[in-house]
């Protein structure tokens, strides 16, 4: 060893050195060796090292400091916690084991979050982790809130949302107060796949004691996103209601929510939530319906596209394609829109014959049913939801391009025309931003591609001119995205089927391009969803004057990557189609 240099020196650490003077320092405990105090909790008393204490807890610490009065005593008192719970907590303050069951649980968090034992705290929450489940995770939730244990409070909080359909039929919803209800009901993550389901939940609190409760029914509803709702489902709820002036009151509430809807200019509170309550909360389970279109297969001719009734539906949650009921009507060049949780099919064509029928989808009865057709026949229409009515607007219609514009009332099933479009067009992109309708690109008059854009006003009914794109369009895909709008794809005489895309912010009046998709799209069908662009089927570009084959493909758009990616395909290439989102 004398030959072995000075130099080499090593740093070892024994983890079972520490181990055994905590055992030594217990085993002292339990003799009562070297014991400099004693805790007395009811009638019993406990010796205990203040070093020890006070190095595992800040409790203690500030206990034993020489600030207090107890530093001195030979026998503190310690109140608030019982002596078999302390006996458990002083166990693993001298030996790192503590043995957590259900029955010990609540008393051990409790205790040591009162004595400052954060990782006896730490171990409770795990515990509690392991055997939560929709049964009992309200009532984990009350015990958190009361002991203000926030880490473990926002986890149960976020297993309350994420299982929100499960708990809200558990006993325990029952017992929520108002206050936690209405702060639940107001959550964006709430795992629902419909707006419906909130508005039960609200009710089924209500009506667990009606008597109490029916005061706060307005309160309770207020978190509800009514205008992602069917007036008549909610409507159809209320008659059921056995409590006459609860039924009353919720009648007289909705009928004020929909005149309210019908004008919202002249309602200040309205205009301000509108925006929020417009949209589905972000963790809402939703369904992307491709709808109608062509499809043509490769090495088809022109004469070969077939118009397709039927309608598939993708899971954002699952990302499957499964197919629901067919349109009555196979057709294409048709326009798709939702409305008070409906989905409408408007105009189209098939076979060079241009219709005006309209048909309406309840996603309850999973069920397409004809409502009333519109004055004139239209095929490349745009359609879209404005104000609590629909607005068709634009297209074909045989022989010329459709100037005048149609609204329709639900209400009533009534199509009236309303006036005309500043510029005719059909096959452009339409959509609704803050109330305004906006028209994109299409075709004119002239039969050119257009770059032009223009908003409509609803109140005060006029047309007023956009800033043109950077590209001509026709067959565009058109949807709102972030308080934007996205002009995907389309055709023009020049380049051919487009993989550009444009965004249009109003704040900044200006079209600037985005990141392009993978494939190039024309008669595109464009929607939101869950904060990102779908884009679903088109046709590609045509090589040698060949038919151009329609697309089966999807992309997305994430808006803050920029970046488009492509995920699973649908069942049945096509184009010119529609898409809805419930």
């Amino acid at each position: 060893l004398a030959n072995v240099s000075c130099r080499y020196q090593a740093l070892f650490a024994s983890d079972r050195y520490a181990r055994l003077i905590l055992a030594q320092m217990n085993k002292m405990r339990l003799r009562t060796d070297f014991c400099d105090v004693r805790l007395r909790l009811g009638g019993r008393v406990f010796s205990v090292h203040k070093l020890v204490l006070a190095a595992s807890s800040p409790y203690f610490s500030a206990l034993f400091s020489g600030g207090m009065s107890e530093a001195d005593k030979e026998e503190v008192q310690i109140l608030g916690v019982e002596a078999p719970v302390f006996e458990v907590l002083l166990e693993f303050i001298y030996t790192g084991m503590i043995n957590v069951t259900v029955e010990n649980m609540q008393e051990l968090m409790v205790a040591a979050d009162m004595l400052q034992l954060s990782e006896v705290v730490s171990i409770c929450g795990e515990f509690l982790k392991g055997h939560m489940d929709p049964s009992n995770c309200v009532g984990v939730y009350q015990f958190l809130e009361q002991i203000a244990c926030m880490d473990m409070l926002a986890f149960t909080e976020n297993y309350i949302q994420v299982h929100f359909l499960e708990v809200c039929v558990s006993d325990e919803f029952w017992g929520l107060s108002k206050g936690q209800l209405v702060k639940l009901l107001r959550s964006e993550e709430l795992r629902i796949e419909d707006e419906y389901q909130v508005f039960t939940a609200a009710m089924d609190w209500v009506l667990q004691d009606v008597t109490k409760r029916k005061k706060h029914v307005v309160e309770v509803l207020d978190p509800v996103r009514f205008p992602l709702l069917s007036p008549q489902r909610l409507f159809k709820y209320i008659e059921g209601i056995s409590d006459f002036s609860l039924r009353v009151a919720l009648q007289t509430l909705l009928r004020e929510y929909t005149e309210v809807s019908k004008s919202p200019k002249e309602n200040k509170v309205y205009s301000l939530l509108q925006p929020a309550k417009m949209r589905p909360r972000r963790k809402a389970r939703k369904y992307l319906y491709a709808i109608g279109g062509y499809t043509r297969l490769q090495g088809g001719r022109w004469s070969d596209s077939r118009a397709l009734s039927c309608v598939e539906r993708f899971d954002s949650f699952s990302q499957y394609w499964t197919t629901v009921s067919s349109l009555h009507q196979a057709r294409s060049g048709l326009g798709v829109a939702v409305l008070e949780g409906m989905i409408y099919v408007v105009g189209g064509e098939k076979d060079s014959m241009i219709f005006d029928c309209t048909e309406r989808y309840d996603p309850v009865t999973k069920q397409w049913a004809a409502v009333a057709s519109l004055n004139f026949p239209r095929c490349g229409v745009g359609v879209c939801p404005c104000h609590g009515a629909l607005y068709a607007l634009g297209g074909w219609v045989g022989s010329e391009i459709g100037k005048t514009m149609e609204r329709y009332d639900p209400t009533e099933n009534k199509w009236e025309i309303i006036g005309s479009m500043a510029v005719p067009r059909y096959y452009f992109g339409c959509c609704e931003l803050q109330g305004f309708i906006y028209v994109i690109g299409g075709i004119s008059d002239e039969g050119m591609e257009l770059r032009s854009a223009e908003v409509y006003d609803p109140i005060s009914r006029r047309w007023s001119a956009l800033p043109v794109m950077v590209t001509r369009r026709a067959y565009v895909g058109v949807a709102c995205l972030n308080n934007c709008i996205y002009a995907v794809g389309g055709w023009n005489e020049a380049l051919g089927s487009l993989e550009t895309v444009e965004k249009y912010c109003p704040e900044e009046e200006k079209w600037v391009e985005v990141a392009p998709m993978a494939v190039a799209r024309a008669g595109v069908s464009v929607s939101a969803v869950n904060g990102l662009l779908y884009a679903v089927g088109g046709r590609a570009s045509s090589r040698d004057f060949s038919a151009p084959v329609t697309v089966d493909s999807v992309e997305i758009y994430d808006p803050h990557l920029d970046t488009w990616t492509e995920i699973g395909n649908m069942i049945t290439s096509r184009c010119d189609g529609g898409v809805a989102v419930l």
